[in-house]
């Protein structure tokens, strides 16, 4: 019995311990607590060109007499997830400049299309983050 116990007890930790260990095997990556290096074969990106995807932001930005009066220059950074159907959803700022031009880049990115990221031939959701430079000028 006390054999037994060992054995199982020495499986059950053994497992345990190669569990925790970073599939990377680079010792200055982060370590995976939550099971996040996920490889991704196709990441979820915009269907287009970057640049056509700014241009669809700024062409639907629908500014304030009060933000144009206030001459903005600064960064909007949101969070958002790409589900694997290629919707946009769990939309965060991050980093917002105020004047209700953050709630109109939320409600644009809502509506922009995406492909979604594809791991091991599946689409899969993926947290993507992007910087949306705005430059108010006179």
């Amino acid at each position: 019995m006390k054999r037994l116990f060992f054995l199982n007890s020495f499986f059950f930790f053994a497992f345990i311990l190669h569990a925790q260990v970073n599939p990377t095997k680079d010792p200055n990556k982060y370590s995976d607590k939550q099971n996040m290096d996920v490889l991704y074969t196709s990441e979820a990106h915009y269907k287009g060109d970057v640049q056509e995807m700014y241009k669809t932001i700024y062409k639907n930005l629908k500014l304030s007499e009060e933000a144009k009066k206030a001459h903005i220059r600064d960064t909007v950074i949101v969070s958002f997830d790409v589900n694997f159907d290629g919707k946009v959803q769990d939309i965060r700022v991050i980093k917002g400049v105020g004047y209700g031009i953050d709630e109109q880049i939320v409600k644009i990115i809502s509506t922009l299309p995406f492909e979604p990221a594809i791991a091991n031939g599946i689409p899969v959701r993926q947290n993507l983050m992007i910087t949306i430079p705005i430059m108010l000028t006179e």
